[in-house]
């Protein structure tokens, strides 16, 4: 057996997840959403840590913990196996759920509602409290470090559905290739990174099915539109 073949073998690639309608009622639960959030964001933990970040009993945690597990969105982490504490990771791999095919079922609808409403809660709350850390800490030296590699752009193309999938997986397949590349790196192996997200949303405009009466509104901040986000060139993906 080659040296290659070896190595690849030794580090699997495993795909997402798909998700199905028992697991997806299995996530409807708030804690277990925040539960996953945090792993994803800041990598394995035990049951007494994931409790104090979210203000839970190491209890309440552990149990949700091996509900998450039940339905193979986390697992125990093999590099802090053997010892007295439970550790725990996302699972690798990630995972998928087609939203739009749950919520046309009445039998998944409620569950799959209270998962993509915190989902997306949850994005965006996220991604305001960057922007806020940026105006309340503009002067911190980490804000600053940072600020330069941080991009908000917004992308516009004229697509059928089918080269809409196709760019869409062309995205993932380059996401998932860099997870790959960082992913055994922890805050004690790698002190000089932080936590990075990436969000994309991809979705028609559909004008004509939506009447401007039908839109909330939304409160404008005078700043907004002053703001240095980054790279917003047409032949950027989104970022």
């Amino acid at each position: 057996m080659s040296e290659e073949e070896e190595t690849e073998q030794a580090t699997p690639n495993p795909k997402p997840m798909e998700v199905g309608a028992e697991a997806l009622r299995g996530l409807a639960h708030p804690l277990r959403a925040r539960i996953l959030n945090e792993l994803s964001v800041q990598g394995p933990a035990t049951a007494t840590i994931l409790g104090k970040r979210l203000g839970e009993s190491s209890g309440s945690t552990s149990y949700h913990l091996r509900q998450l597990a039940r339905f193979g969105f986390v697992e125990t982490d093999p590099e802090r196996s053997g010892g007295r504490d439970r550790w725990w990771r996302v699972r690798p791999g990630g995972w998928h759920m087609s939203g739009t095919r749950f919520l046309r079922s009445p039998a998944t609808r409620e569950a799959a509602e209270i998962v993509l409403d915190g989902y997306y809660r949850g994005r965006q709350e996220r991604a305001e409290r960057w922007r806020r850390v940026t105006r309340e800490h503009a002067d911190s030296p980490k804000v600053r470090r940072w600020s330069e590699a941080y991009q908000d752009s917004v992308s516009h193309l004229r697509l059928t559905p089918e080269e809409a999938e196709e760019f869409a997986g062309e995205i993932n397949t380059l996401v998932r290739e860099w997870a790959r590349r960082f992913q055994d790196r922890t805050a004690q192996s790698h002190p000089d990174t932080e936590p990075v997200e990436l969000q994309t949303d991809l979705f028609p405009n559909l004008t004509d099915l939506t009447a401007p009466s039908d839109l909330p509104e939304r409160e404008t901040d005078p700043g907004e539109n002053r703001e240095d986000t980054g790279p917003d060139d047409a032949g950027d993906p989104p970022q």
